[in-house]
């Protein structure tokens, strides 16, 4: 078993209670730190960052809900998992509990193999989350150095501004694409498969603890051998591990396959027109697979609406569009101020000749005098680092290519709507 040497800061007013929590942490792996009251586990950790706390919500002065919040927005604490003890049985309490910013709460009187379980639990997914961090600042870093080089090839793009606008450059794109799908699909199986064969494993093994089991009842109640596991079944907290693993390993394969699913939609987005070839397709599934490329960009800022009229399949490349589609819902999530709740509005319709697809944000608007320059090479209104202004211009292109065009309508403060029109057959030209 993993060994887990961390400090446990235990509040609570009642000094029996804290006695009873030293009792149960009772281990050469564990510190334990006592205070009684809010105030005092604030200097506490202002002291020294514990690994984990141990806290009770109803103390006189400060709260324990206080505490947490407190706890949660100080950067130097803000990543300590705390557990929250209450004698409040209602939901409306461990909710409160939880919106703190607490992991976990337990209720008294706690029972100490639980307790010992979510404690064990919570140190190790911290010392996790640490490691994660340390990652994280090494990729900042990588990062920053990355925005530098990216600088310098901005300042050298001006000098190839008509080669940007050429296919090659989305081919490129695609296959980079198709390229970051493969690398994550092949450990995802891994996973995948490892999350089956271990489900097996538990089930099988549970089959031969159970056998264990009925052994144990045929021993004397005296037995020193029974007394001996029943005190180890106790410690490790048995019954809660064996509820608690297959739906670990039942929501661990959820997880992988919801990555499976965004994997496919990256690669059916990168593949579905490799061979440059003009051929019939679907805008509405082209639509979908850009959306759900997008999905990071749009899902914090904007509700998505889907008016999809009745059209038919055009003659077209199909990833080109998927980039124009891709381009403007990006761009309408940009457009929606942080904090302000939008909508992203997709509509689709046609008429004899041609068909139209729309993308509408209730975002900032674009103003008149810039209405006419969106679509200039390395124009942008966004902040520096945010765009290089080239989206809008390579969609230009490509609708163009199609001999279709490009509608924009905005009003400041209310939102922008871009109308891509294009026709169903392509003149003998394209």
């Amino acid at each position: 078993m993993e060994s887990v040497t961390a400090t446990i800061l235990i509040v609570d007013d009642d000094k029996t209670n804290r006695r009873v929590f030293e009792a149960y942490l009772d281990s050469p792996t564990y510190e334990t730190l006592s205070v009684a009251s809010g105030e005092e586990a604030l200097q506490a950790c202002a002291r020294r960052v514990p690994d984990l706390v141990l806290l009770d919500v109803m103390m006189p002065g400060m709260s324990g809900f206080e505490v947490a919040e407190r706890l949660k927005s100080d950067k130097r604490t803000q990543n300590v998992p705390i557990i929250m003890v209450t004698a409040l049985g209602d939901r409306e309490s461990r909710l409160t509990a939880l919106g703190t910013g607490a992991e976990d709460f337990l209720t008294k009187p706690v029972d100490a193999s639980e307790l010992v379980v979510k404690v064990r639990n919570l140190l190790r997914l911290k010392k996790h989350q640490d490691m994660l961090a340390g990652r994280g600042d090494l990729l900042e870093a990588r990062i920053r150095e990355g925005n530098v080089q990216l600088e310098v090839a901005r300042s050298r793009l001006s000098e190839a501004e008509d080669r940007l606008a050429q296919s090659e450059k989305l081919a490129a794109l695609g296959q980079l694409a198709a390229g970051v799908a493969h690398e994550i699909n092949t450990p995802v199986a891994y996973v995948n498969t490892n999350l089956c064969s271990l489900e097996g494993y538990l089930e099988d093994l549970f089959l031969v603890l159970d056998a264990y089991a009925g052994l144990e009842e045929a021993l004397p109640a005296a037995a020193r051998e029974r007394i001996e596991l029943q005190r180890l079944k106790q410690e490790v907290g048995y019954d809660y591990l064996r509820a608690d693993a297959l739906v670990l390993v039942g929501e661990s394969k959820e997880g992988v396959s919801a990555v499976r699913r965004i994997v496919a939609d990256l690669k059916d987005f990168s593949h579905s027109d490799m061979s440059r070839e003009w051929k019939q397709a679907d805008l509405h599934k082209g639509l979908d697979l850009s959306l759900n490329v997008a999905r990071s960009e749009i899902k914090y800022k904007a509700e998505v609406v889907k008016e999809y009229g009745t059209i038919p399949e055009i003659e077209c490349l199909p990833s080109k569009l998927n980039q124009v589609f891709l381009n403007l819902l990006v761009n309408a999530a940009h457009a929606i101020r942080d904090g302000v709740p939008g909508t992203i509005t997709l509509r689709t319709g046609c008429d004899a000749d041609e068909v139209w697809v729309e993308v509408s944000d209730t975002g900032c608007g674009i103003a008149p005098e810039n209405v006419q320059r969106i679509f200039d090479p390395f124009f942008t209104t966004k902040p520096v680092g945010v765009g290089t202004g080239l989206g809008l211009s390579l969609s230009y292109g490509i609708v163009q290519q199609h001999a279709g065009r490009i509608e924009v309508s905005s009003v400041v403060g209310q939102g922008s709507t871009f109308r891509v029109l294009l026709p169903i057959r392509q003149p003998q030209a394209a």
